[in-house]
């Protein structure tokens, strides 16, 4: 008699589970968007099949965690739901591919496509932007042309130190050399644009500005 009982127990669990309803991508907004994708490309690099980008985050002496550093292996979109795909296209990560396939599914090309990517943030420190590099080409690309990378610095900096690119800012966050009341930025590989302007004009306590220039 227990026994079917538990049964019972177990069915009502089982059913209560089957009729919960998904997620409803549609309704999320993009930085909810934005924030599922660090989510999936952070965990990314927990799994075997990212052994390339941990080796390249070694070889830069990188670590993930400082440097919010996180692996897109292209796949994050493979078996999930139509909705979720079609939320991606919405905010840009995605896009349908012209490139013929020999299955139903409708092919997609993804935003930095097997690549390590840092997360870009706005001021409520919110991830609103990606910058990926390549792991098999080694080309760079922004998802947009928001945020900052690692994030605006506090309102109390007194030294601002600018690099060129993201890859530099997160050497520089890396080699813990900053003490407290200094902060590093990153430009879009090179070009200033409206943000760090408004950033550097709104640190009232800034006594310094520092931008480290790039070799070519």
């Amino acid at each position: 008699m227990e026994t079917s009982k538990h049964e019972e127990q177990k069915q009502e669990v089982m059913l209560g589970q089957a009729q919960q309803p998904s997620t409803n991508w549609q309704e999320k907004t993009e930085l909810e968007l934005l924030a599922k994708v660090y989510e999936y490309a952070s965990n990314g690099l927990r799994i075997g099949k990212s052994k390339q980008a941990r080796e390249w985050l070694k070889q830069k002496q990188l670590n993930a965690e400082q440097t919010m550093a996180c692996f897109n292996s292209g796949q994050l979109h493979h078996r999930k739901e139509i909705a979720f795909k079609e939320a991606l296209e919405r905010i840009g990560f995605m896009k349908k591919s012209n490139v013929g396939t020999n299955c139903d599914s409708i092919p997609y090309t993804v935003f930095g496509n097997f690549s390590i990517m840092f997360p870009l943030r706005n001021t409520e420190n919110e991830i609103v932007n990606f910058y990926a590099i390549g792991l098999r080409n080694n080309k760079t690309a922004f998802l947009n042309h928001e945020g900052l990378y690692p994030n605006y610095p506090h309102e109390l900096t007194k030294k601002l130190y600018i690099t060129d690119n993201i890859l530099d800012c997160a050497t520089l966050m890396e080699s813990k050399i900053l003490d407290n009341r200094e902060a590093v930025i990153a430009l879009y590989d090179g070009v200033f644009l409206e943000q760090h302007v408004k950033v550097i004009q709104g640190l009232k306590n800034l006594t310094e500005v520092i931008q480290i220039k790039t070799k070519k």
